[in-house]
């Protein structure tokens, strides 16, 4: 074989090396970068180039779809339970009755002690805010260019938690904490007033539960916690997770059983995802 022809095929292998790796979200372009410099080091620029930005492009608009698809049915549920407040408040005061059972009901009391700290009040607000989507879409976004073996699980069991969430929120309307006489809107009355705000018709002011503002904060956690490589970023999937239901109880939002069942539908919606990622169904899917 001639030293061109020798090239040729030398750089023809590096380019199917390039994009088998960029289809099996493994190493990214760092990944493919290395296999073809590996191969070939003067032909490897323009196709990878490519390969990544046809890959990039088509990733970015499929997620965008599942986003833009649960967005719609979190707005659905609204016309859904609208004319159902009844049902709401009787499911709330049915739950509170559970957790005085339980011995667990003291949201009220919690809240009437944030009340007196200014401070808490404050950070409980604005975690409750900023602690939710802008983390779970940052989770999403480091999973997916540094995690990318993670990423699909995540994005799996976030979408799985979703479906179940919506199919509670419309079976179960339940009104929040904050809209029973003895509890305080934090949120409204420090400024934010999301009932009244531009967001107000588009969001379903009845799905208290399950909390999934404490179930997502949950996934964030747990798939920081497995993918992350140093303890302190452990530490934060244990903190955040934590956080967020301290705020949705103090800000009136949750009550503590939302809480748990949240959690409780994030955990059911991992292992069905990691069950059809890459449990025994899945390797028999594949042989």
């Amino acid at each position: 074989m001639t030293k061109k022809a020798d090239e040729r095929q030398r750089g023809s292998m590096s380019n199917r090396a390039a994009a088998r790796f960029a289809r099996m979200y493994k190493g990214r372009y760092r990944a493919a970068k290395r296999v073809a410099t590996v191969a070939h080091p003067q032909r490897m620029s323009t196709s990878i180039s490519t390969i990544w930005q046809r890959f990039c492009l088509r990733s970015a608009w499929r997620e965008l779809a599942n986003i833009v698809g649960i967005t719609l049915a979190y707005f659905f549920t609204r016309g859904v339970v609208r004319g159902r407040e009844g049902d709401a408040f009787a499911n709330a005061h049915t739950l509170i009755q559970m957790e005085q059972v339980l011995g667990i009901y003291h949201e009220q009391a919690l809240q009437q002690f944030a009340l007196t700290h200014q401070w808490l009040i404050d950070l409980v607000n604005n975690y409750y805010l900023y602690g939710h989507l802008p983390v779970l879409i940052g989770v999403a976004l480091w999973l997916f260019w540094c995690r990318p073996t993670q990423y699909a699980w995540f994005r799996n069991a976030f979408i799985i938690s979703a479906a179940i969430g919506l199919t509670i929120y419309v079976s179960v309307p339940m009104a929040p904490p904050r809209f029973l006489p003895g509890f305080v809107d934090t949120m409204q009355i420090h400024g934010f007033d999301v009932d009244g705000s531009a967001a107000g018709p588009l969001y379903n002011p009845y799905a208290a539960m399950p909390s999934l503002h404490t179930g997502w904060s949950v996934l964030s956690g747990f798939f920081i916690v497995i993918a992350s490589r140093r303890w302190w970023g452990k530490l934060l999937g244990i903190t955040l997770p934590t956080l967020m239901i301290i705020s949705v109880v103090l800000t009136g939002n949750h009550y503590f059983l939302d809480a748990v069942v949240g959690s409780a539908v994030v955990a059911l919606a991992v292992a069905v995802a990691w069950s059809v990622e890459r449990g025994p169904w899945a390797v028999r899917q594949r042989s």
